[in-house]
């Protein structure tokens, strides 16, 4: 379980990551965030975690001003030294609303709900993605194009427009966004490497060690521009590569 913190006190975020270590020693923190400026860079360039702890008052704004730029899909665990926001916090995605301090009791009473509901979630999903989407109707100029997943040698996202680049190297629009495309083709085959390229795994060419951890990758047809996934993304893309 991939989990983010967002908090603007170092003494409460400390808290918090050992209560959570000592109830949930699986987490893997990801990172630790203090302001609403630093959380949007952080969505705006990583996939979102499982599970996000939210502090309500940050340096530079309330929590709520994330999700005026950025749609949160996660679900959210509020942590707050007030209870005035309790019924804004609930219309969101959220899972519980903890007072500060946090104590181990209510956090895992919060992380049972979580899985509970996760499960729920699964469950639900499960007859769906048995059926995966076999064709897009693209366009190019003004004419649709019915393009087979098999010729899909990636899904990418530029200027906010949407398109699918074929194994022949040519590119057509679709209306499916990134989030929508990850539900509806096979993951055996596909892998969202960022928030702007869905790879089919035959059309990786080379993958290179980079920066901090992360890789950038090479692919065919080649992108215009560079493909590098984080380094939070790395572990899980090298393990679905060696399946």
């Amino acid at each position: 379980m991939n989990v983010l913190i967002i908090e603007n006190e170092a003494l409460a975020a400390n808290r918090l990551k050992k209560i959570l270590n000592d109830t949930e020693p699986t987490a893997a923190i990801v990172d630790t965030l203090d302001s609403v400026q630093s959380a949007v860079d952080f969505f705006a360039n990583n996939p979102e975690p499982d599970l996000i702890f939210l502090d309500i008052e940050l340096g530079d704004g309330q929590s709520f001003d994330i999700l005026k730029q950025h749609t949160i899909q996660s679900p959210v665990i509020f942590t707050t030294a007030y209870n005035e926001y309790a019924i804004k916090a609930f219309r969101l995605n959220s899972i519980d609303y903890l007072l500060k301090p946090v104590n181990k009791d209510a956090l895992s009473a919060a992380l049972q709900k979580f899985k509970l509901q996760s499960q729920r979630n699964i469950v639900q999903t499960l007859p769906y993605n048995q059926h995966y989407k076999k064709r897009f109707l693209a366009k190019r100029g003004t004419r649709l194009y019915p393009i087979c997943i098999t010729e899909v040698a990636y899904f990418y996202t530029k200027d906010r427009i949407h398109w699918l680049k074929t194994n022949d190297n040519n590119d057509f629009m679709i209306e499916n966004n990134m989030d929508e495309l990850e539900g509806m083709i096979d993951p055996e085959d596909f892998f969202r490497v960022n928030r702007q390229f869905i790879i089919q795994y035959n059309s990786i060419d080379k993958v290179h060690a980079w920066f901090d951890g992360k890789l950038k990758l090479s692919v065919k047809p080649a992108a215009s521009e560079d493909i590098i996934i984080s380094r939070l993304r790395a572990g899980e893309f090298k393990k679905w590569l060696g399946k």
